[in-house]
């Protein structure tokens, strides 16, 4: 019986490679840490080098008024609600999701969240993967939190778009 490649395979460039299946444990990932997005962690659990570009899994943790600018960009992204509450906005629609939810958003659609619970977990899956794995290396690179004009500035620069602020209750 084959088993299961796990997250202890080498790391190239970061990566953990994977040529056969694999399992992550629930902290593990295909990096050695999680990528540090404006303050929440963010595990990467299928790389778009894995998948020919298709598509990337991450699962991410929030805290309470955790919110992403309103932002858009061409891919399409689905998220899973592991734990928590939060308040998702999809171009003018706005929404809650709990433990158990399915949420799509259609790619060029201005989107945001915000976690209402005290804490929050979910995954998200971003097709195709486009630049979202390099943006979050560039935001996971700063060592304090970056200006929102230097936030604005690394979204354009990878082919996303900051349309507005962050959601607040």
């Amino acid at each position: 019986m084959n088993k299961l490649m796990i997250a202890s395979s080498p790391l190239k460039n970061n990566y953990i490679l994977m040529k056969k299946a694999y399992i992550l444990k629930p902290q593990e990932g295909k990096l050695s840490k999680p990528y540090n997005v404006l303050g929440m962690p963010v595990h990467l659990k299928v790389a778009g080098i894995d998948t020919g570009g298709q598509m990337s899994i991450f699962i991410a943790e929030y805290k309470k008024n955790e919110s992403p600018p309103l932002h858009l960009h061409e891919n399409d992204e689905t998220f899973y609600i592991i734990d928590g509450e939060f308040i998702f906005q999809a171009g003018d629609e706005k929404f809650t999701g709990i433990a158990g939810d399915t949420i799509f958003i259609p790619g060029n659609t201005p989107q945001t969240t915000l976690t209402v619970s005290e804490t929050g977990k979910m995954l998200f899956t971003v097709n195709p993967t486009g630049n979202v794995e390099k943006i979050f290396e560039k935001l996971d690179s700063y060592k304090e939190m970056p200006s929102i004009e230097e936030i604005v500035r690394v979204h354009e620069e990878l082919g996303l778009k900051i349309v507005g602020p962050p959601l607040h209750l």
